[in-house]
């Protein structure tokens, strides 16, 4: 493992550039600025990119350039510590794109002794990183090429005795550069959203290949257990527990089903008749064959699931999320499990995110009930609502980019422009990417949350639960000074609620922990999160100046939207949500007050239509990355 001089714990103090042009590999030290200004993960990305990226450039370009980032939390035991952030600028959206996973990938990459790897060039020919302690290296991936994400990880394993090689690796989506595609790691762990992947395949680098044989080690060993040890004590007692580790995010479906916002038919209902037939009893009952976890992950959420019967008997791997059930099953008008695992395993494999996949099938299926698409549009298929062969069909035509497939690689908006004939109505996104699985007309702040994410539609970004766990007025008025803050269907007090989500979520990614501990059981608040980070590095933090350091990376990565000219008026969400009341269930007349919240967002965040007042710039010390207006130059 690399020796280093480093003056904070949790960190190694490294970072591998590798120049896939030149085919060279440097090493070089860690700012130790970056580290204290923006902890690690998320946040040294976003620096990063901002410094070094030419604006304007093509996403899919040779210019563009990929960072993978750990923080100073990854491979300790602090609970749900194995996350990633993988960031670039998005060929989907043209603005900042980022994801984020977990499993065992982050961790290896620490114990080989290094923070972050970045990404720039473009090789000749396919190639994969191995990086084996001291040893980083180009190889050759002439064989790889064509393969799946599962074939490449069996083949890599192979070559190499190390019985801990973890690797990151693109399927066929990536490699014909899909605009959804993903970054997979440890078979069923993705790195979906915003099109990392296609940047990676635009590189021609198939893979990354990761064996440590080195530790993490934290400032305070002692303090740093005892508190691990309190938080998972909060963990285990929290109502929500037994539900996510027992049925994994599958248990959201029923909870979307009861308040009405179940996303039916690309969203134009909230209520979906085939329920039963993808509700979480029916997964755990029929389909669940163990729970799974991530590294350090108290809370197991993954499940691993087969089908014993059907045309899908023998499909087995990881399950479906929450996200996927629904994008991939009632969105699309689909309520059959199986088909929904076995589509789901296909996305895995070909590497590709399973919302905006799931969202731009879907818009093409409404497109065909409107009339705009005919099967002579369609290679012939019928998109008919609940069409499962339909679907299945479109995920292969998608990830080889064929016929009907290569017009809907490019997502729901560039999609949509090119049909035209009014279609654009209902192709759903926001700064170009599809939203999730959640109606946000039964969940105000999530809607608001959407429309001001940085990367576009993105329920992560903020992920206000708060409002959807049924906690008593008093608590609404103590965190967030409204009773309403309780009351999903309501609009007040929600761009406060969205705002601290935001910063505090920025904090959580940075240090790359899992946000389920953090926004789920609230196990890690800020102040709980500043001795994590405290008692791991032995950097003096405050809950104030965490939160300071969120706002900073939120503020940055707008500005980063900015200088590609996409930052002002920016922010909105699709009529589907905002004119359009949902017609039946419990949420039936609900829209999403937009406009009421955006207003006191900005004024809490200092924006002015979605770009940041110099004041605000100055007061977080990132006036340098503001884009120069003509008059000041």
């Amino acid at each position: 493992m690399n020796k280093s001089k480093f003056p904070y714990k949790g960190y190694c103090g490294k970072i591998i550039e590798v120049d896939l042009t030149e085919e060279k590999v440097e090493k070089k030290d860690l700012e130790v600025e970056v580290a204290e200004q923006y902890i690690g993960g998320r946040g040294l990305a976003i620096r990063y990119l901002i410094k070094n990226l030419k604006p304007k450039i093509d996403p899919l370009g040779e210019e563009n350039i990929l960072v993978i980032s750990t923080g100073p939390l990854t491979g300790t035991l602090a609970p749900s510590s194995a996350r990633y952030t993988i960031a670039t600028k998005s060929p989907l959206t043209g603005v900042i794109g980022y994801a984020n996973s977990g499993g065992h990938f982050a961790p290896e990459l620490k114990y080989a002794g290094y923070d972050a790897i970045i990404i720039k060039g473009k090789a000749k020919s396919p190639k994969y990183l191995l990086i084996q302690d001291e040893k980083v290296s180009i190889e050759d991936a002439s064989h790889l090429w064509g393969k799946d994400t599962w074939e490449t990880d069996k083949i890599l394993k192979s070559e190499y005795e190390s019985s801990n090689l973890q690797i990151l690796s693109i399927g066929q989506a990536g490699e014909n550069k899909v605009l959804y595609a993903a970054i997979m790691n440890n078979l069923s762990r993705a790195a979906a959203r915003t099109g990392v992947g296609a940047v990676m395949g635009s590189k021609n680098l198939k893979a990354i290949a990761v064996s440590g044989s080195g530790f993490v080690e934290v400032h305070n060993p002692e303090e740093f257990i005892e508190f691990t040890n309190k938080t998972l004590e909060k963990i285990y007692a929290d109502p929500a527990y037994p539900s996510l580790s027992d049925y994994g995010t599958s248990f959201l479906v029923d909870l979307a089903y009861l308040g009405g916002g179940l996303a039916t038919n690309n969203n134009q209902f909230g209520v979906f008749d085939l329920y039963d037939g993808i509700s979480a009893e029916t997964f755990y009952e029929k389909y669940k064959v163990k729970s799974d976890s991530c590294f350090a992950c108290p809370i197991h959420c993954g499940k691993y699931s087969r089908v014993e019967e059907g045309k899908y008997a023998g499909i087995e791997g990881g399950s479906p999320e929450y996200e996927s059930i629904v994008c991939l099953g009632s969105k699309c008008g689909i309520g059959d499990l199986a088909t929904i695992i076995y589509a789901n395993d296909l996305c895995n494999r070909y590497g590709l995110d399973t919302i905006s996949l799931g969202d731009t099938v879907a818009f093409a299926m409404e497109a065909y009930e409107k009339g705009v698409l005919t099967k002579k549009d369609t290679d012939g298929i019928d998109l008919t609502w609940g069409n499962q062969d339909a679907l299945i069909e479109l995920i292969h035509k998608i990830a080889k980019r064929e016929g009907f497939g290569d017009l809907l690689a490019d997502g729901t908006k560039i999609a949509s422009e090119k049909i035209n004939e009014g279609s654009e109505e209902y192709a759903l996104h926001v700064k170009g990417m599809e939203p999730p699985a959640y109606d946000v007309r039964t969940a105000k702040a999530f809607g608001l949350g959407w429309a001001t994410a940085n990367r576009g539609a993105d329920h992560l970004s903020a992920l206000p639960n708060f409002e959807l766990l049924g906690y008593p007025k008093e608590k609404g008025i103590e965190w967030f000074g409204s009773e309403k803050a309780v009351d999903p269907y309501a609009w007040e007090s929600k761009a406060r609620m969205t705002v601290w989500h935001e910063n505090f979520g920025a904090v959580v990614d940075s240090a790359e922990m899992c946000k389920y501990t953090c926004f789920s059981a609230y196990a890690v608040k800020p102040d709980d999160m500043t001795k994590f980070l405290s008692y791991a590095t032995g950097m003096e933090l405050t809950e104030e100046k965490i939160m300071e350091i969120g706002e900073r990376i939120y503020n940055l990565e707008r500005l980063f939207n900015e200088r590609e000219g996409k930052a002002k008026n920016s922010d909105y969400l699709p009529k589907r949500f905002t004119e359009e009341p949902l017609p039946s269930g419990p949420a039936k007349g609900q829209v999403v007050e937009l406009d009421k919240m955006l207003k006191e967002y900005y004024e809490i965040r200092e924006w002015v239509k979605g770009a940041p007042k110099k004041e605000k710039l100055k007061e977080l010390g990132i006036e340098q990355f503001a884009t120069k207006k003509e008059d000041e130059k």
